[in-house]
This record gives C-alpha cells, sequence and structure tokens, in this order.
C-alpha cells in the first residue's frame, strides 16, 4: 500500500483523542445520594461490568472512524504494476499498437472495434500523467503515427482518425516483438499498450514478450462478436470442368457468435446469375459444410461467388472464387509412326467432334532437335522419337511454364539415347519391355476410383471397357508417382506423377494393337478427354490468394510487350509491367476482398480473388486470453474495453484507491457508536427492580 499524500499522516496523532478522554474522565470523582447503600451493592457484579463493556465498545468505534476519516484524506492505494509508486513522477515511454486487420470491422452497438479504439485514445492520454514521450503506431501497413509528448492532445487525436480500416491481416506479436527490440528507451518505466481483438496466439516459449522483463503490456481486449457466421471455405470438388459437365463446390459455414440464428440463406452466383440455394440454421461454435452442384453452360472465365446475409462482420459474408472452362485446348503430338498418330487423331477427333475443343498440331519424326512449345497446352509423346538435350530443355521450361504431358511409352528402350529424358523430365524410368506370347494377356484394374480421371465416371460396366495389355514396358516409379491403372501382375499401366509442378501422365504400353486392344475399347476416348481438360485448365492463374498477397500470372506464350491491365472489385484500372525473363505479371496492389480481372489489349485473359485470411475471422479468444494470462508472463495484463476502462486502467497501473471503502466503514462505526451512546434507561430501571 502506498499514500497519494502522505503529508496528511501526521493527523493520526488524533486517534488517541478517544482514548484520552476516557482516561481523563476516569480521575474524576463523582457523588450521588442513593436512599439506601443495598443499591450499590447491586449493580457493583452486573451493571457497572456492562458500562464497561460499553465504554470500550465506544472507544474502539470512535478510534476507527478517526482513523478512517484520516486515512481517507492521505488518498491511500493498493500497489500497481507500475515500476516506482509515483509514476507520474518519473521519465516514463509509453508505445501505444493500434490493431487496424479485417477482424477489427467486428461492429458493436454500431460502432467497430476500430472506432472503438479511436474513442478510447483520449481516455488512455488522461491516465498517462507525467509520460515524457509517446509513439502510437497501426499495424496495417506497419507505420509510426506519433512520436512526442502525450500533452499534444490535438495532433494526437488528428493521426488516431486518420487510420484506416483494412481489408488485411496481420502477426500482431511478430510486430510487436519488432518494435520493442529496436526501441532504444533509457526511460526507467516502459509501457506498452495494445489494441486489438487477439485473434492471433503469442507462442510463449518462443515469444518475445517473455524477453522484455523491463517492459509492462497492457493487452486492451475488444468484445467478442454477438452475431456471425462465417464463410470459412470454398472447395471447388469437380477437376474435370467442362460447360455442360457436372461441378461440385463444396463451401463450409460456421457460427462465431454467442446466439442461434435461424433461416440463414445461402446463395451461389456464377458472372451475377444466382445458380443455387439453401437455407440453414447454426447453432453457437457448429461448422456445416453445403453442397452446391452445378452446370457452368458456357467456356471461359466464370467468376463465382458464395453469399450470405450481412451480420456485425461483413467481410466474411462472401466469398468469391473463379472458374476456368476452356473454350479450345491446343496440342502438340510428337511420334515416329504415322500409324500410331493416326489412331491417336481418330480418338481426338471423338473427342472435339463439331466444337473445336481441340487444336491438333502433330510432328512426325525419328529424331528431334528442338520442341517449339510457345502456343501449346499440352504435348503428348507418343512412342517417343530420340530427344537432344536442346529438346529435353524445351520440354523442362514447357513444364515450369505450367504446361501437360501425355506419354505414350513405346520402343524408347530400343535406343540408349532416349534413356535419359524421362528421369530429367522426373518421369518413370524404363527399366525392361515385358511381352506375352500367344493369345496370353495381362488385364487391369483400377487403383484410384476417386481420382479425377475416374471419379463420377459415366460408363456402365467399365470393368468390361479396360483394356488386355500384350506388351509394356516395366517402369522405375518414385514418391512423386502414383500408379492409377495396374496389371494384374500388379505392374502399372497409367502412373499420375508431378513434374516441375506440373502434372503427367504416363502409359507403360503405346497405343497398338500388338501391344494392347486400348483403341478398340471404350475407356480410351474419356479417359483422354479427361486428361486434356484437367490438364488445360490453368488454375494456377485464377487460384485465390489471401487479400494483400502478391499474385504471380502466367503469360508464356503470350506477347508480353502488349497492353497489361488489371481491374480491380471496385473497378480501378491498373497498369502492370510484365517480369519479360520470367514471363510472369506480378500483381502488388490485391488490398479489396473480391474478383480481379487481368486484360490484354483489352480482352479479358485471366481473372482471380481475393479471401479473407483464416487468422480474421472473428473467434471467442478462449485460447489467446489463456495463453496472455500464463503466469510465466509477469508483465502482461488484460484489460477489457469498456466505459470504465479509463478507470480500471488507472487502478492497475497506479493502485486501486481504497477511499470508498474506508469512508462506509467509518460511517458504519459512527453509526454503531450513535447507537451505543443512547442511554438504556429501561434496561437499568429492570435491574434495579
Amino acid at each position: 500500500m502506498t499514500f497519494l499524500s502522505p503529508s496528511i499522516l501526521w493527523a493520526l496523532f488524533a486517534v488517541s483523542i478517544p482514548i484520552i478522554i476516557h482516561l481523563i474522565s476516569l480521575r474524576q470523582t463523582r457523588y450521588e445520594e442513593f436512599s439506601s447503600l443495598r443499591f450499590i451493592k447491586f449493580l457493583e457484579h452486573k451493571t457497572i461490568r456492562s458500562l464497561k463493556i460499553n465504554q470500550w465498545l465506544l472507544i474502539f468505534l470512535r478510534t476507527i472512524a478517526i482513523l478512517c476519516l484520516i486515512l481517507i484524506f492521505s488518498r491511500p492505494l493498493i500497489k500497481g504494476d507500475s515500476f516506482n509508486y509515483f509514476v507520474g513522477d518519473i521519465e516514463s515511454r509509453a508505445i501505444v499498437i493500434i490493431d487496424n486487420s479485417a477482424s477489427m470491422n467486428v461492429n458493436i452497438n454500431d460502432y467497430s472495434l476500430l472506432d472503438r479504439v479511436k474513442l478510447s485514445i483520449p481516455e488512455l492520454l488522461n491516465v498517462l500523467e507525467g509520460q515524457s514521450a509517446l509513439e502510437i503506431y497501426q499495424t496495417n501497413p506497419p507505420q509510426k503515427l506519433y512520436d512526442g509528448s502525450y500533452l499534444n492532445t490535438s495532433k494526437i487525436i488528428s493521426k488516431i482518425e486518420g487510420i484506416s480500416q483494412t481489408n488485411l491481416s496481420d502477426n500482431l506479436w511478430e510486430f510487436t516483438d519488432s518494435l520493442i527490440s529496436n526501441i532504444k528507451a533509457s526511460e526507467p518505466n516502459l509501457e506498452c499498450y495494445i489494441f486489438s481483438d487477439f485473434q492471433t496466439t503469442p507462442k510463449i516459449h518462443n515469444d518475445s514478450l517473455l524477453n522484455f522483463k523491463n517492459w509492462k503490456f497492457y493487452c486492451i481486449d475488444q468484445p467478442n462478436v454477438n452475431n456471425n457466421i462465417s464463410i470459412t471455405s470454398v472447395d471447388i470438388l469437380s477437376e474435370i470442368k467442362l460447360p455442360n459437365h457436372l461441378i461440385k463446390l463444396n463451401t463450409n459455414l460456421g457460427n462465431n457468435g454467442v446466439l442461434e440464428v435461424k433461416n440463414i440463406p445461402i446463395e451461389l452466383f456464377l458472372n451475377n446469375d444466382r445458380v443455387g440455394q439453401v437455407v440453414s440454421k447454426f447453432n453457437p461454435d457448429k461448422y456445416k459444410d453445403f453442397m452446391f452442384q452445378v452446370f457452368p453452360g458456357q467456356t471461359g472465365i466464370i467468376n463465382g461467388k458464395i453469399v450470405i446475409p450481412d451480420d456485425d462482420f461483413s467481410l466474411d459474408n462472401y466469398r468469391n472464387f473463379d472458374l476456368v472452362i476452356p473454350s479450345q485446348i491446343t496440342i502438340k503430338i510428337i511420334g515416329n509412326s504415322e500409324e500410331e498418330l493416326l489412331l491417336l487423331d481418330l480418338a481426338l477427333n471423338a473427342i472435339t467432334g463439331n466444337t473445336g475443343l481441340l487444336k491438333v498440331d502433330k510432328q512426325l519424326s525419328s529424331k528431334i532437335d528442338r520442341i517449339f512449345l510457345n502456343d501449346i497446352d499440352i504435348i503428348l509423346i507418343h512412342d517417343a522419337p530420340i530427344l537432344s538435350s536442346k529438346a529435353i530443355e524445351d520440354l523442362q521450361r514447357f513444364l515450369m511454364r505450367g504446361g501437360g504431358l501425355i506419354w505414350f511409352t513405346g520402343n524408347e528402350l530400343e535406343q540408349a539415347e532416349s534413356l535419359l529424358w524421362p528421369s530429367l523430365l522426373r518421369l518413370p524410368e524404363l527399366i525392361q519391355n515385358v511381352t506375352l506370347e500367344g493369345e496370353s494377356f495381362f488385364s487391369t484394374t483400377i487403383v484410384e476410383k476417386t481420382n479425377s480421371i475416374f471419379n463420377d465416371f459415366d460408363m456402365k460396366k467399365i470393368e468390361d471397357e479396360l483394356p488386355q495389355v500384350y506388351s509394356y514396358n516395366e517402369v522405375r516409379i518414385k514418391s512423386n508417382h502414383v500408379p492409377l491403372l495396374k496389371l494384374n501382375n500388379g505392374h502399372p499401366l497409367l502412373i499420375q506423377s508431378n513434374s516441375f509442378g506440373s502434372t503427367t501422365f504416363t502409359f507403360t504400353s503405346k497405343l497398338n494393337l500388338r501391344w494392347n486392344d486400348f483403341t478398340v475399347k471404350g475407356l480410351l476416348v474419356p479417359i483422354l478427354h479427361r486428361m486434356l481438360i484437367l490438364l488445360a485448365t490453368k488454375e494456377f492463374n485464377s487460384k485465390s490468394i489471401i487479400v494483400g498477397s502478391k499474385k504471380i500470372i502466367d503469360i508464356r506464350g503470350q506477347n508480353i510487350n502488349d497492353d497489361w491491365t488489371v481491374i480491380t472489385p471496385n473497378d480501378n484500372e491498373i497498369k502492370i509491367i510484365p517480369d519479360y525473363t520470367n514471363e510472369k505479371l506480378y500483381i502488388h496492389n490485391t488490398n479489396q476482398l473480391g474478383s480481379y480481372k487481368v486484360y490484354i489489349n483489352r480482352e479479358h485473359f485471366s481473372s482471380f480473388s481475393t479471401i479473407l485470411s483464416s487468422d480474421e475471422l472473428p473467434t471467442k479468444k478462449n485460447e489467446v486470453i489463456s495463453v496472455l494470462n500464463n503466469k510465466s508472463l509477469k508483465n502482461v495484463k488484460i484489460i477489457e474495453s469498456n466505459n470504465n476502462f479509463s478507470n480500471v486502467l488507472k487502478d492497475i497501473r497506479y493502485g486501486k484507491s481504497i477511499w470508498r471503502v474506508l469512508l462506509i466503514i467509518a460511517l458504519i462505526c459512527l453509526i454503531l457508536e450513535s447507537i451505543l451512546g443512547i442511554p438504556n434507561k429501561d434496561r437499568l430501571k429492570t435491574d434495579l427492580e
């Protein structure tokens, strides 16, 4: 305990006044006349004893009352968290960190959390008595807003009012660590005030809050959201995307509020047309998945959106995504047999029909020095000819840029020069050829029925359409190789792999009736169709990113010297200068939530969407608060932001004033003293009788 006015304590001598008065009264002899002395003897052992007890009680109550009154005027405090009892008398430095990330847009009683923080700053300034230095920072983007005296109230409030709400995410604790580490403060009293809703959890064992023992951290927490339904994710389950092909989308929603909500409509939009809706209720802390099934009905780039009604946090009430439905796929076929290429051509013609979906470029050669793939989506190699080192490098660059590869192995084992390129392209390596004699054959089974190639396959008795294999190449597979079709001896017939970030498919047997009967079975055309669609869908460009992140757009095969522009969700136009070396666009200005459209010479080239970080979805923060309340963080205090914010902060910082308690005690003592001091005539009369 300490006293803000200790000079008043000299008056404590007054506590002895009731005792002195009592002692003086004992020395005065009083004479009373009685008609009979027997009454004195009667009272000697009973009444006089009661009177003495009453007197001592009166002395005690008067003493306590005087003591409390003196202590009230000396302003007693229970020790606070400051490093000096008299904070206002020493040099201090205060750091204020204001979180303006997306989650601070939560609305409580018509005020956002950020607005509540702005209203709290003047209260904080009233608490900062004697501060010699004040610094104010915002987290998004990291920026110092003010550096000076806390007394310059008008300038401080002006800077605070200029803080804008963002859609971005931040790492509050890394920011705090970096900030405090770089502050060279010499003041004896160091304080850091953090205004945030604390959506991220500090890692106590690694976080520097434990290392800054000279600092006192005051975490001013914000209220929990009451009514909030969040769209946490939208996943496109169908990898095969065609205009008249069923596409499945899964969305996850959860109730982050404290109230049960009913009859919430969840709507699906494609190019601003509503194509689906479900209605559901949500209990607090419960999450649900909802499946949508739609037919796009068109090709090109489709902008999608999941929408729910507004609530206390509007930023998570919609979620954008983008679908790419290829209108035309450009294929380059390389082989060394005209007869076998003709079989491939027939299969591809069965796929495209009159739709113009496929544009095929064939190259027949026994040896290839260079492969030009600038305008190619997919390369199909059938019984590969001899490939030069330059041709292999062309294939590597093609895969690095997102191109797709289908390889039908054949007689490569007959030429030693052809054995190098599969390993260089991270494809299955050929070991030996296996051929059956006579009418024997290997049967085929599907290994990965859930794979996109076979999932929801619309074919009756698909087992009857699996090929019989008479000759194949045994291969060595690695961890990045996934068998999709296997022979009955366990060796793979079809392998899916990842090579330089692109998807590749390898058949261990070529399209030849002496090798298999694939060309006369009904499975070849739909499998090739699905492979082409899967490889041609450039989801790299349309993949969503966290708002504020850098977006990379692959523009290989395009004239990068053309006019490249980006239209933001609020219809602002941004000119983009391509990276000529890597043939990519780097888009940095992505601070808005929604769909971004990329144009080349005013023609729509690609689209992508920005989504809210999962760290910015409002939660009840139980884990964060429990971590901050950890006993090892003795220099951290949590303060709830409410109407008594400044008073609570004063009590914590300076100590808690107890004058009200002392006043109540003094009043109680005076009332009891008044009651006990009244003579009880009825009792005396009873005793005498």
